[in-house]
């Protein structure tokens, strides 16, 4: 794997990257089409972008409109790009024959190149996967070394960390971000998560690291336990506050990117007695936080944002704050028939048992709890949801925000400035800011 590193580690989402690509499959269609210079091969060249067009925008239109797939409308990139490459598969086929072996070999590899220009265009669209690795779900991050326990300190309990807190000289101005020391053992769920990424910010680097907020962060599906998006809020933000920011475990809800667990225990894994019997124990004995519900917070984006406000809603002894990034409103919310009947056997009244919703309302009043939703202004969809799901913490006594991610979509932007918008509100809850 080593010897791989470096190609795993190339980053994919960079303009210059993606216009490289594009221009190397404008060049292979251009070279593809003057195949021959008679009339009736421009035919059958024409014929075929055309029907490989078509079948690219069938295809989009199956997922959006008859399977939807993905539970949410496709981008712009997805229409543009599905097709065209499809349309250049197409002109790639008619190619095969009927000419020199070099041009049959060249024809050949085109396929593969409209393929990657396609991927990488469509995944920096959606902002998923940074680097190669991350595409082909490899993790490549280093292991963050966590400072020793005996090194830790707590600071005054009767004071806010940003009073009692002085950042030494010498402290890194930035975080750090990778995989856990060791993957976190599944001893009680036996779930097969990937290796979970940890973040620790500047004041866990120093020699005597104080005891810090605790955020548990899951990503989407498909998604990937990374911790560098969250980092670089993390990081801007503890620039601000002398080095103070949570620490951010973020761990693997999914098991297999293209299942969907539910974040419950059942026939794809037990992630439910994964995280409470095996991923919150590692993380209060191994991590230099504070053990307090107050510090404790369950971060999650897309469908991990459903996984926050279950486990706070349903376990508000261990989180004091939760937040729905364009969260899903309740589990399998993009498909709930199909979920009904594959998960719960149609059991309406066990799919009711472990929405959200439903267990704030059984719960009663939540004492303390703070609850955060977020989801761009250009994300009707996901915007609908939060408001609905904050309007019903706001009934059961969660002090509630519902906070605008202005211009983002579902994607992008929208993870980033979700956490960024929900971090302002609970930094000085933490302790981490003052009061604004």
């Amino acid at each position: 794997m080593d010897s791989w590193k470096p190609i795993l580690d190339i980053a994919i989402t960079g303009p210059r990257f993606l216009l490289a690509w594009t221009i190397l499959s404008a060049l292979l269609v251009v070279y593809l089409f003057l195949k021959r210079r008679r009339g009736r091969w421009f035919l059958v060249a024409l014929g075929s972008l055309v029907v490989g067009t078509l079948v690219g925008l069938a295809v989009c239109w199956y997922i959006q409109d008859v399977d939807n797939t993905f539970g949410e409308p496709l981008l712009f990139e997805d229409w543009f790009w599905a097709p065209a490459a499809v349309a250049g598969i197409a002109l790639a086929v008619v190619n095969l024959r009927g000419g020199r072996w070099w041009r049959t070999v060249l024809s050949a590899l085109s396929v593969i190149v409209f393929l990657a220009t396609a991927t990488f265009q469509i995944n920096a669209a959606y902002g998923l996967n940074p680097t190669i690795g991350a595409l082909l779900d490899i993790n490549t991050a280093s292991t963050v070394r966590v400072p020793s326990k005996g090194t830790w300190r707590a600071l005054d309990a009767d004071e806010p960390l940003y009073k009692s807190w002085q950042a030494p000289d010498g402290m890194p101005d930035v975080g750090l971000r990778g995989r856990t020391p060791a993957p976190i053992p599944a001893t009680h769920s036996g779930f097969n998560a990937r290796w979970a990424g940890l973040y620790l910010p500047p004041a866990a680097r120093v020699k005597n690291p104080p005891l810090l907020p605790f955020v548990l962060l899951m990503m989407g599906q498909p998604g990937f336990p990374s911790p560098i998006g969250v980092g670089d809020v993390a990081d801007a933000m503890a620039k601000k506050n002398h080095g103070l920011a949570p620490v951010i475990l973020v761990v693997d809800q999914l098991g297999d990117p293209s299942h969907d667990p539910l974040c419950l225990d059942g026939p794809l894994g037990n992630v439910e007695t994964y995280v409470m019997k095996d991923v919150l124990p590692w993380a209060r004995a191994s991590l230099p936080i504070l053990q307090d519900r107050k510090h404790w917070s369950f971060l999650g984006y897309s469908n991990g944002g459903v996984c926050a406000s279950y486990f706070a809603s349903k376990y508000p002894q261990d989180f004091g704050s939760f937040i729905s990034v364009s969260g899903e409103e309740f589990q399998g919310s993009e498909k709930p028939a199909q979920v009904l009947a594959q998960f719960f056997k149609g059991n309406q009244a066990a799919y009711n048992a472990v929405m959200p919703r439903n267990i704030m309302r059984k719960h009663g009043k939540y004492a303390d709890m703070i609850a955060v939703y977020t989801a761009g202004t250009k994300d009707p969809k996901y915007t609908a949801a939060a408001k609905e799901s904050a309007a019903t913490a706001r009934q059961v006594g969660m002090k509630t925000y519902f906070l605008p991610v202005p211009g983002a979509g579902h994607v992008g932007p929208a993870y980033g400035g979700g956490i960024q918008e929900a971090f302002t509100v609970l930094f000085p809850y933490w302790g981490l800011a003052p009061p604004a």
